[in-house]
């Protein structure tokens, strides 16, 4: 038996309500005021929300409004996604 999750297929469908709710809460969109950090931190925290049962826009919406402040402080104090948190250290010469 694997110990990796298995991820669950995202349709189309459930893709663009992910967007309509980045757009709506400001962070997607070329008008969008939050920066590139925020709005990419803004999707994996849906994805996640959606892939752990939360699958309609409202609900969606609200676990992002309830997460806007955590998304900033995590910004400010430089915490980074580990993904981004890697490129960085490559970027930076890191083996």
């Amino acid at each position: 038996m694997s110990s990796n999750p298995s991820f669950e297929y995202i349709d189309p469908v459930d893709v663009a309500m992910i967007r309509d709710v980045l757009r709506t809460a400001g962070f997607r969109g070329v008008e969008a005021e939050a920066g590139s950090d925020a709005k990419h931190m803004a999707s994996l925290f849906l994805n996640s929300e959606f892939r752990n049962g939360n699958r309609t826009k409202e609900a969606l919406l609200h676990a992002l409004e309830g997460q806007r402040e955590e998304l900033k402080n995590d910004l400010r104090i430089g915490r980074l996604p580990k993904g981004k948190a890697l490129d960085r250290w490559q970027d930076e010469g890191g083996r």
